[in-house]
């Protein structure tokens, strides 16, 4: 779990989410149990999705502990009736989704392009990251009009910019992320339905494993102006003010959280 810094009113802004409904998907770790966590700490009811029931379940119990309110449901981004469930469920439970936060994605591995099986790799990772995030737009939609707006959150990488040998699929559907939440902003705009996504760099612990063993990791820390990785808690706030009305007039940016590795 990440520390409890990322639910400081310090960090959050205490109540700044207050009345909003949100829903985190991939929330059982890194940089979705961060913004869980902040997202609660800020005010607001807070709806975890995962692939696993008990990594989910734990943070909603530590966000609970805190005296904010959470749920957990299982649900696999890429499954259009799971999407619909938890849709459903929010309304179900608070008559209302302010946020939705589409952070869940399957990464494949390393692979050549000229791989056989790459193809087989692209659909894994279009399927839970870019039809993952579609379904729960697509779900959200209608609530969102009828209840006057909201704001949507949406997770791309510079990796998607930079084109790495190796990561096609996982390039490939962060910018057709990044595609569909630009799309998003300009068809729903007109409902104050605002879309954003956020490029983040946040190492998780197979990412360093995977700098170490492939010697990429000095290499990798020189392209961070800041001179540092980040962590989880790094993200949060920036999804904290993409939900809250302080980004009222912001939509269909790309903004980059990760220490200056990619300057637009």
């Amino acid at each position: 779990m990440t520390n409890k810094t990322c639910g400081a009113d310090q960090v959050t802004g205490m109540g700044r989410l207050a009345g909003k409904v949100a829903i985190v998907t991939g929330a059982g770790q890194g940089i979705g149990e961060a913004i869980a966590r902040a997202f609660a700490a800020a005010g607001a009811k807070v709806i975890l999705t995962g692939r696993t029931l008990e990594k989910i379940e734990a943070v909603a119990a530590a966000i609970q502990s805190d005296g904010a309110t959470a749920l957990a449901i299982k649900a696999d981004a890429g499954n259009a009736n799971e999407a619909a469930m938890v849709i459903q469920r929010a309304v179900d439970e608070w008559g209302r989704i302010d946020v939705l936060v589409n952070n869940a994605h399957s990464f494949t591995d390393f692979l050549p392009l000229e791989d056989p099986k790459m193809e087989a790799n692209c659909k894994v990772d279009l399927q839970s990251a870019f039809f993952g995030s579609l379904q729960m737009m697509q779900a959200a939609f209608p609530h969102m009009v009828a209840q006057g707006g909201g704001s949507i959150i949406n997770f791309g990488s510079d990796f998607g910019i930079r084109c790495e040998p190796g990561f096609l699929a996982y390039a490939a559907s962060k910018e057709a992320i990044r595609a569909l939440t630009r799309t998003a902003a300009r068809e729903w705009g007109k409902h104050n339905i605002r879309a954003n996504t956020i490029l983040p760099r946040a190492m998780s612990p197979k990412a360093l494993w995977y700098l170490e063993e492939t010697g990429t990791h000095d290499a990798e820390l020189a392209r961070v102006a800041l001179g540092r990785f980040g962590v989880p808690d790094d993200i949060a706030p920036t999804a904290v003010f993409l939900a809250s009305d302080d980004s009222a007039f912001v939509t269909g940016q790309t903004i980059g959280v990760e220490g200056g590795v990619t300057m637009f």
